[in-house]
Protein backbone atom coordinates (compact mmCIF):
# COMPACT_ATOMS: atom_id res chain seq x y z
CA UNK A 1 0.00 0.00 0.00
CA UNK A 2 1.10 3.57 -0.81
CA UNK A 3 2.69 5.42 2.16
CA UNK A 4 0.51 8.61 1.21
CA UNK A 5 -2.33 6.32 1.90
CA UNK A 6 -1.53 4.67 4.79
CA UNK A 7 -0.73 8.19 6.94
CA UNK A 8 -3.90 9.16 5.82
CA UNK A 9 -5.98 6.01 7.29
CA UNK A 10 -7.26 6.10 10.77
CA UNK A 11 -5.47 3.74 13.01
CA UNK A 12 -2.83 2.86 10.30
CA UNK A 13 0.77 1.85 11.11
CA UNK A 14 1.90 5.07 11.60
CA UNK A 15 -0.66 6.64 13.85
CA UNK A 16 1.00 7.39 17.55
CA UNK A 17 -2.21 9.02 19.25
CA UNK A 18 -5.85 7.70 19.11
CA UNK A 19 -8.87 8.96 19.49
CA UNK A 20 -11.21 7.49 22.15
CA UNK A 21 -13.36 5.83 19.64
CA UNK A 22 -10.31 4.46 18.28
CA UNK A 23 -8.54 3.64 21.26
CA UNK A 24 -12.18 1.47 22.81
CA UNK A 25 -12.76 0.06 19.47
CA UNK A 26 -8.86 -1.62 19.25
CA UNK A 27 -9.00 -2.71 23.21
CA UNK A 28 -12.97 -3.45 22.27
CA UNK A 29 -14.66 -2.06 25.02
CA UNK A 30 -17.40 0.13 26.12
CA UNK A 31 -16.30 4.07 25.70
CA UNK A 32 -17.20 4.23 29.63
CA UNK A 33 -14.81 1.48 30.24
CA UNK A 34 -11.74 3.27 28.37
CA UNK A 35 -12.75 6.59 30.95
CA UNK A 36 -12.20 4.41 33.63
CA UNK A 37 -9.05 3.45 32.47
CA UNK A 38 -8.20 6.86 31.62
CA UNK A 39 -9.22 8.28 35.45
CA UNK A 40 -7.60 4.88 37.39
CA UNK A 41 -4.31 6.28 35.19
CA UNK A 42 -4.02 2.77 33.87
CA UNK A 43 -3.63 4.29 30.55
CA UNK A 44 -2.33 7.27 29.42
CA UNK A 45 -3.44 10.46 27.93
CA UNK A 46 -2.35 13.84 25.67
CA UNK A 47 -4.97 16.69 25.73
CA UNK A 48 -4.20 18.77 22.69
CA UNK A 49 -6.96 21.41 22.93
CA UNK A 50 -10.22 19.66 24.08
CA UNK A 51 -9.48 16.50 22.01
CA UNK A 52 -8.25 13.68 24.52
CA UNK A 53 -6.05 11.47 22.35
CA UNK A 54 -4.43 7.92 24.16
CA UNK A 55 -0.68 7.38 22.65
CA UNK A 56 -0.58 3.74 20.88
CA UNK A 57 2.58 2.75 23.04
CA UNK A 58 0.13 2.90 25.88
CA UNK A 59 -2.89 1.03 24.74
CA UNK A 60 -0.12 -1.99 23.42
CA UNK A 61 1.55 -1.56 27.13
CA UNK A 62 -2.20 -1.98 28.78
CA UNK A 63 -2.66 -5.31 26.32
CA UNK A 64 0.77 -7.07 27.48
CA UNK A 65 -0.33 -5.84 30.89
CA UNK A 66 -3.55 -7.87 30.88
CA UNK A 67 -2.44 -10.68 28.71
CA UNK A 68 1.08 -10.99 31.52
CA UNK A 69 -1.66 -11.24 34.13
CA UNK A 70 -4.17 -13.82 32.53
CA UNK A 71 -1.39 -15.76 32.04
CA UNK A 72 -0.55 -15.81 35.92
Amino acid sequence: MNEVIKRAIPGGEDTLLLTVREAYMRLRISKWKLYDLLRSHQLEMVKIGRRTLIPLRSVESYIRKQWQESLA
